[in-house]
């Protein structure tokens, strides 16, 4: 294999935040849910999400029209990430779902698995890269895309295997059982919807290679076992394995044991470990790999190394490139498989042990290694410098593994799901509760100090579920746990918060603030959301008083008669803009709920018409009423059609109950009044 991997300038390399962008043919996002073990929510906010709903505006240079493209994004497309619970960010929008995993029996969730959909376009990619800077950035990775569009798919269980996975994996995230309201219930609709679309695809053509998901979960078979069943035909007899981490000394020994039972057992064979080594100024060649693994488990066993060097020549200049990917290669004559992902060559990653972690691989049956496909594998892998003689050689041990090494303990599986509710019952904190709390703990927040603790809890007979009223404007993205253990060392780590309705979260100052006349010239701008709400705030700025006493009642700049008349007649093109805008495909609930609430829909433009124009508001909130009902909504994702008219009805009665309080002459009464009641008849 390795004699076909000449020079890094041979292989297949790509960006990887470039797997997240779309194409016009796709689509508009519908939703994406993301595995990863480390996690950064400012990559994945700003880079990664940003490209997979093709938002334009930049963080660091126009902050406010990127909060507000976010807002309005984000609003009409499902995300969600599973995090081990160790790596749980602490700071995120609350916009998109993170649910913190807890692997049962001590092992990690380390499967990077990424589902990108779009109204026409499945993707998913399955690799070595946890969602970080380092990852997406600088480290040597693997990752391989699978695309489900119209025409030449692979096989379309795949794609429903991987649905079935995240519902596995999502068991071990805090609220699996409430089925009613926030993220899990949200994540089983999206993925429900998904697996509903790989059901309607077509069989995959047959090509000179098969596809398979090699899963770790627990209770399954590992990973060496799940191999052994793929392979068909003659066993190996050669094996490359990629990887940054081993297990330690003589374990490391057992792994490679186990592993080479894939191998035939007549003749000769060779098994090739291939890590991260450096070759010193002196000449001396180092490989991060424990002494142990040079001993075969076999006399026809041959072992052999070799390294992977971490600084690597990219056009012409020589970068710092950490190897990171993980890989295995069995060969037999020209028949390959080649298996990419998470899993790393130690016991926790492959199965051997009972504190397993769950994992997720990708393995290629390959039947010709010489066809244009298997080439391509091939030159994925990366540049290896094969160690004849490996007398002077320095093995260094293997690193640990980074599933094995947190500094601090996570947090303690008794704090499960904690949710922000609003609603008839008011603001409040909905929190999850184990009978096997921590004796010593509390619960903070910043914004208001000290929420819960031990004795409080246990005094008040230890509910499982506990409720706080909440009457900060914005909730939480996260709380602070501080608890002792029974060593009373003293731990903190951040309970994730997350969202029951996404349609009742506060928008962002910018748009929360809107006048009527800056709400109708957003309804009546073809320009995005952001644009346009950019330039209101321009131009506040610039009107800004100097000194001098502006009038600031319309009524007293103009004369009222033609003031009324461009009003309503800017009124009827902004209902014709707002109609336009909710008969954009629409794929949730949440999505529908804040096109109808949010800062842009009917009630937030009936309540400005309230404010600022009290004597017409009642026959103007009529027709925001009417303009509703005249809308040809277009569903997909997992928003029912018939989810939609109980929606709209609550609205057209919140409207209602607008244009009742709006004074108005008896005879406009009147007509409002029957407009209403032919609208909810």
């Amino acid at each position: 294999m390795s004699a076909r991997r000449s020079s890094t300038s041979d292989q297949t390399r790509a960006r990887l935040l470039d797997l997240w962008t779309g194409d016009d043919a796709y689509g508009r996002p519908v939703g994406c849910v993301t595995t990863s073990f480390t996690f950064d929510a400012e990559l994945f906010e700003e880079q990664c999400l940003a490209r997979f709903l093709s938002i334009q505006s930049n963080p660091n240079e126009t902050a406010k029209a990127y909060l507000i493209e976010r807002e309005e994004k984000l609003a009409q497309c499902f995300a969600c990430v599973l995090v081990d619970s160790a790596h749980a960010a602490a700071n995120r929008s609350l916009r998109w779902h993170m649910l913190p995993v807890r692997v049962p029996g001590g092992g990690v969730l380390h499967a990077k698995l990424t589902l990108l959909v779009w109204e026409n376009f499945i993707r998913i990619l399955i690799g070595s890269a946890n969602l970080t800077e380092p990852a997406y950035r600088r480290n040597q990775e693997v990752m391989a895309p699978l695309d489900f569009g119209a025409e030449g798919n692979p096989a379309p269980e795949l794609l429903s295997e991987c649905v079935a996975f995240l519902h596995r994996v999502r068991r071990f995230a805090p609220g699996f059982d409430r089925t009613d309201v926030g993220p899990q219930a949200a994540l089983a609709s999206f993925l429900t919807s998904v697996d509903r679309r790989a059901r309607s695809l077509p069989p995959a053509d047959r090509d000179d290679a098969e596809c398979a998901l090699i899963p770790l979960v627990p209770g399954g078979d590992t990973v060496v076992e799940q191999l052994n069943a793929r392979w068909v035909g003659p066993r190996p007899d050669q094996a490359w394995v990629l990887s940054p981490f081993f297990d330690e000394d003589a374990r490391a020994g057992a792994t490679a044991a186990t592993f080479a039972g894939i191998l035939t057992t007549r003749g000769k064979r060779s098994l090739r470990f291939v890590g991260p080594g450096r070759t010193l100024p002196d000449g001396t060649v180092q490989i991060d790999a424990p002494a142990p693994l040079k001993e075969s488990s076999h006399p026809s066993l041959r072992h052999a190394f070799s390294i992977v060097e971490q600084s690597i020549a990219i056009e012409g200049k020589q970068e710092d490139r950490p190897l990171h990917a993980k890989s295995v290669w069995l060969e037999k004559d020209d028949r390959t498989l080649y298996m990419l992902g998470s899993s790393n060559f130690t016991a926790a990653g492959l199965g051997l042990h009972p504190r397993h972690n769950i994992e997720l691989n990708l393995a290629y049956l390959i039947r010709d290694r010489g066809s244009r496909f298997g080439k391509l594998c091939a030159q994925s892998w990366p540049q290896e410098h094969e160690l004849d003689d490996i007398e002077g050689v320095q093995f260094l041990g293997g690193l640990p593994d980074s599933a094995d090494d947190a500094d601090a303990p996570p947090l303690p599986a008794a704090f499960g799901l904690a949710l922000f509710c609003l609603d008839e019952q008011g603001a409040r904190l909905e929190l999850e509760m184990g009978a096997d709390a921590p004796p010593v703990f509390s619960v903070l927040s910043k914004e208001h100090g000290a929420l819960l603790d031990a004795q409080g809890w246990v005094r008040s007979g230890s509910p499982r579920a506990v409720v706080l009223p909440w009457d900060t404007k914005r909730p939480p993205s996260s709380l602070d746990v501080r608890w002792q253990d029974d060593a009373k060392s003293e731990w903190s780590a951040p309970w994730v918060v997350n969202v029951a309705d996404m349609s009742v979260l506060p928008p962002p100052d910018e748009l929360g603030s809107l006048s009527l006349s800056e709400l109708i010239d957003i309804l009546t701008s073809a320009r995005p959301l952001h644009e346009v709400v950019l330039r209101i705030l321009q131009r506040r700025e610039s009107q800004k008083p100097s000194g001098t006493t502006l009038e600031v009642d319309p009524h007293k700049k103009v004369d009222t008669s033609q003031f009324l008349l461009r009003r309503m007649r800017r009124v009827a093109q902004a209902l014709e803009g707002m109609r336009e805008r909710l008969q954009q495909p629409v794929s949730s609930l949440d999505a529908l709920r804040w096109r109808l609430r949010g800062p842009i829909g009917p009630v937030a433009l009936a309540k400005r018409l309230s404010a600022e124009d009290p004597e017409g508001a009642a026959f103007m909130i009529a027709e925001v009423a009417a303009t509703l009902r005249s809308v040809a909504w277009q569903p997909l994702g997992t928003l029912r059609r018939d989810a939609i008219n109980p929606e709209v009805t609550e609205i057209t009665r919140s409207l209602q109950d607008l244009a009742r309080q709006a004074p108005a002459p008896p005879s406009l009464a009147s007509y409002v009044t029957a407009s209403f009641e032919e609208l909810l008849s």
